[in-house]
């Protein structure tokens, strides 16, 4: 299965496909945003490597999936109805509102140095989420996934 298309095209790629499903299936909240976040990262570096070979292209199919990625990461803030809970929601809304709103306005000049600002946060918060997920599990055998799925994150948890 290609996990871009959703397709099957061979047993290996079956085999990652069933393998990448049991790591989504089986991982916590934390461990589930880690990998969204991580693939946000990847896919930044990927859309900023066309823009620098292809000058001016503007919109493509990264953009579009980076923009996918953030609005999930922004969709799954999930905060407090009230207390302390709810101000740390609104700061990591406004976060992703902010890269989102970063991300259209480098659309527009296929500005590379945007995404790279972009990148370099996410590499920030995937920091932070590794060492979440580290402190949850108890042990420093965290390790880096990419998958274009995510859950909501209950910051009171």
């Amino acid at each position: 299965m290609n996990p871009q298309s959703g397709t099957v095209s061979g047993s290996g790629n079956a085999s990652s496909a069933q393998y990448l499903e049991s790591i989504v299936t089986t991982a916590s909240p934390a461990k589930l945003r880690l990998m969204l976040i991580e693939r946000a990262v990847s896919v930044s570096e990927m859309l900023e490597n066309t823009w620098r070979e292809n000058p001016g292209q503007g919109p493509n199919e990264h953009s579009l999936k980076l923009l996918e990625l953030l609005t999930e990461l922004l969709r799954g803030v999930v905060g407090s109805k009230q207390g302390d809970g709810e101000e740390v929601c609104k700061q990591v809304s406004d976060l992703y509102v902010f890269l989102l709103k970063h991300l259209v306005a480098a659309e527009e000049m296929s500005d590379t140095a945007s995404i790279a600002e972009i990148r370099a946060v996410l590499q920030v918060e995937a920091e932070t989420w590794r060492l979440a997920c580290v402190n949850e599990l108890g042990t420093d055998s965290v390790g880096a996934g990419n998958a274009n799925t995510g859950t909501g994150l209950n910051l009171e948890a």
